[in-house]
């Protein structure tokens, strides 16, 4: 699997999962690193719970048949 261009990678920030049947929901898209780690750490002082930062690493588009398919 090839990493996506920089200009396609975007962060979100969601509340850790405690469990198998949590609902990760992230809402808003962050262009760096830096700025969802920011944000991650405001909404983990707020809500005294830990957050998590996911990464974009791949695009799959319906039909797809194969992995690693890039823009």
């Amino acid at each position: 699997m090839s990493e996506l261009p920089a200009f396609a990678r975007f962060y979100m920030v969601c509340r850790k999962p405690s469990g198998p049947m949590s609902k990760t929901e992230p809402r808003q898209r962050y262009s760096h690193l830096s700025d969802a780690r920011e944000a991650a750490h405001k909404l983990a002082s707020q809500n005294d719970a830990p957050f998590l930062i996911l990464e974009s690493v791949e695009i799959i588009r319906p039909g797809d048949a194969t992995e690693g398919r890039l823009l």
